[in-house]
C-alpha cells in the first residue's frame, strides 16, 4: 500500500495529471546504493537531495516523487519546491535509471528556475556539490559545477 504524503496540485505545476509525493526510505536507499541510513551521517549526505521520480502503476496517480523523509523534505520550503519543479520536469526531460543526462538535468534546473525557484536551486546544488565533495565524487562535481554555471546564466 502506497502512503501518499502530499498530493501535488496539478495546475500550479502545470501537470496534465495527478502527482503524489511518497516516502519510501528502504527504496531510496536501495535505489542510491546505500545499505543503511548510518551511510547517510557518514558521507554528510542531505537527506532531502535523495528523491526521485516515477511513472506510476497505481490507477490514482500518473506520477510520483519518492522522497526519504517528508518531514525533513519540508523543513526548507525554497528547496523543497525547487526539488519539485525540478522532478516534475522530468515528465518532459526523462533520464532513465542507471543513465546519466546533464543537458536533461540542466533542462529540468531551467523549468525549476522559471517557476520561481532559483534561489532554492541554488541551495539544492550547494548542497549537491557538498555532497559529492564528500563522496569524492569527480562526475557528480562535474556536473554539479556545470549545472550550476548554467543556472547563473538562465
Amino acid at each position: 500500500m502506497i502512503c501518499v504524503c502530499e498530493e501535488l496540485y496539478p495546475p500550479r505545476y502545470g501537470l496534465s495529471g495527478k502527482a503524489a509525493i511518497v516516502e519510501d526510505k528502504q527504496s531510496v536507499l536501495k535505489n542510491f546504493g546505500l545499505r543503511d541510513e548510518h551511510w547517510l551521517r557518514l558521507w554528510n549526505i542531505d537527506c532531502r537531495l535523495l528523491t526521485m521520480f516515477y511513472q506510476s502503476l497505481d490507477p490514482r496517480y500518473d506520477w510520483f516523487i519518492v522522497v526519504y523523509d517528508y518531514e525533513k523534505f519540508c523543513i526548507d520550503r525554497e528547496v523543497k519546491e525547487a526539488i519539485i519543479w525540478h522532478e516534475v520536469g522530468h515528465i518532459t526531460y526523462p533520464v532513465g535509471s542507471n543513465s546519466i543526462s546533464v543537458e536533461n538535468e540542466i533542462k529540468c534546473d531551467h523549468i525549476a528556475v522559471n517557476s520561481g525557484q532559483k534561489e532554492g536551486l541554488k541551495k539544492v546544488l550547494d548542497l549537491t556539490l557538498n555532497m559529492a565533495r564528500s563522496l569524492n565524487n569527480e562526475l557528480l562535481m562535474k556536473m554539479t559545477n556545470e549545472r550550476k554555471e548554467r543556472i547563473n546564466a538562465f
